[in-house]
This record gives C-alpha cells, structure tokens and sequence, in this order.
C-alpha cells in the first residue's frame, strides 16, 4: 500500500500531528468499502477502478508462449516427473551421470567395439563413420524443431517458399515456379554458395543466373564504331579533356585519393617480412 500527498507544507507545521490526520483519513477511506468475510475474518473490496498507477521503469513482462510439446502434455494430461541425474551403468559398474560429460550413453558407445552388419548393408562401409553422420543428422533436426516451435510459439508458421494453399484450392500457376525458386535458394545456401556440395539425383544445376561477359575482341566495324564514339564525345566537349588527358597519362588507372598535406588515405603497403613498406620522396 503507498499514499501520496503532494500539498506543500511549511517548516512550522507539526509533523506528527499532520501524519496522524493523514492516517485516520486514509482508515476513514477504506471503512466506506465494501466489507466481505472470508476464512481469516472480515477484509475489504478494493476498488476495480484504477485511482493511481505507479510508474514502471519497463513494460510489464508478457506471458512466454507455450511450445508444442507443452501444450501436448496439457492436452493428454501428462504431468512432468523428475528423473534422477545419476543412473547406474552396467559397462562400468558404478553410478555415472545420465547426461552429459561421462554419462551411461558415452560409456555405452566407447564400449561398443563391434557391429552386426544387418541385411541390406554395405559390409565394406565403416559402421562408426555412419553412426557419427546419424548423430550429426539428429542434432540438425532437433534445432529444427527448436527453431520451428518457436516461430509456431510466436504466432507464425516456418514455410518455405513453395505457394501455400488457399481456401482450399492449390494454385497450380504458381506452384512450379514456387519449387523452382526454393531449389534455387537451397542450391546456393551453403558457405561455398553451393560450389563444392553434392547434388541430388536428376538434380537441376542450371537454375541460378549466369553473368554475361563482355568479348575481349570485337569486330573491326565494332572497333570502328567505338572510337567513332569516343572522338564524337570529346569533339562535343561532353568529355573533360584535362581528366581524359590524366587518365591517359597514368595507363588507364584511377588516382588514387589523397587528404590533407597530399598524404594517401590508403594504408601503406605490407611487404612480404611484415614490415610496411616506405616510398622514398
């Protein structure tokens, strides 16, 4: 409870007397009430509108959403148990964590020295190779299901670039280029842009836009028209002759930009020691 009064008052007032009046005001206040009994005795109603509301210095904190595994076990009643974090491992006969550093699954796979070849395996192909790909490949799909619940917990949905179906027709004008265009992006989602990954069988590698090169040679009426083109410009006067001049002189490169007292604002060049290199003027 916090009371507020924001009247001035003078050096010369007598302070407990004032708190005093203060308080039986106040316990004047709450006896015109509403008075309700409850197991402890008798307690007041407050009331529901609001007389004065305290500052925050941030925004009251919003409910987290419930993931999908959450709101399945309210769904089938499923209450959370406890388990025990040591568990009892038969390979070293002693109690060892049941996750983590050192747990019973760990203990298990070092142990694990042997391995049956089922029908319909490559019995020349390494059996501790694939199980690491296996976890490898597990791990991958549950952050993908970490990450889909979460975009599912903040009221979206985790969809690719495929059409979606709308009132339940499929949009067959736009379902091609849809599966084209998600191809396309997954070709190149890697670090390499797709350069050294393996493509799928009958695969389409053809998809992503090839950059056009200009031909280093040209024809002699190609040529011809070009420098035509040229002296039409600078006889014009659309070309500044003194900056064509420099570009000329200097082999066709730009120059470089300079700051205050004709200092570069490049950095200096590194030789092969690791030194920096010093031009002499």
């Amino acid at each position: 409870m916090a009371a507020y009064d924001i009247s001035p008052l003078s050096t010369k007032v007598d302070f407990m007397a004032y708190t005093r009046d203060s308080v039986q005001l106040l316990v004047n206040k709450m006896f015109t009430l509403n008075k309700v009994r409850i197991e402890e005795g008798m307690a007041l109603e407050l009331p529901k509108e609001e007389v004065f509301r305290l500052p925050r210095q941030r925004p009251v904190p919003k409910d987290k959403p419930k993931t999908r595994f959450q709101k399945f076990m309210e769904e089938k009643n499923m209450q959370k148990r406890k388990r025990s974090r040591l568990v009892f491992d038969d390979v070293s006969q002693d109690w060892v964590p049941r996750w983590g550093y050192g747990s019973v699954k760990k203990n298990q796979e070092k142990a694990q020295w042997l391995h049956e070849v089922k029908e319909g395996e490559d019995p020349y192909a390494d059996p501790f190779e694939r199980k690491a790909v296996e976890q490898k490949l597990v791990a991958a799909k549950q952050k993908m299901r970490e990450v889909r619940n979460k975009v599912e917990a903040a009221g979206g949905k985790l969809r690719a670039s495929v059409a979606d179906l709308k009132d339940g027709k499929v949009n067959s004008g736009r379902g091609k280029d849809a599966l084209r265009e998600a191809i396309k992006r997954a070709q190149t989602a890697s670090g390499s842009r797709g350069k050294f990954d393996r493509t799928a069988p009958n695969e389409a590698t053809n998809l992503q836009p090839k950059k056009k090169h200009k031909g280093v040679t040209k024809s002699l009426g190609e040529e011809k028209a070009a420098y035509l083109k040229t002296a039409t410009r600078l006889l014009s006067g659309g070309v500044d002759k003194d900056k064509a001049a420099k570009v000329g002189a200097s082999g066709g490169a730009t120059q470089v930009p300079r700051g205050k007292k004709g200092k570069s604002n490049l950095a200096a060049r590194r030789s092969k020691n690791g030194g920096r290199m010093h031009h002499k003027k």
